[in-house]
């Protein structure tokens, strides 16, 4: 049985970035929202994270 993996994908103006892989969709989604958190505190330009199965459509957080 293939075990599912799910990715946050940082999405800029210039496109998009995995930067993390997790193998559950809670990990993954708790991570995005910590990352969204600081990116909110810290601002460097528009960033949204956002989780998607890896190898598959995105999906917001």
């Amino acid at each position: 049985m293939e075990e599912e993996r799910f990715e946050v994908v940082a999405v800029t103006l210039f496109g998009k970035i995995v930067v993390a892989r997790y193998a559950t969709l809670e990990q993954a989604e708790w991570r995005a929202g910590k990352m969204g958190e600081e990116a909110e505190r810290n601002p460097r330009g528009y960033v949204q994270y956002l989780v998607r199965q890896a190898g598959g459509p995105a999906r917001e957080r």
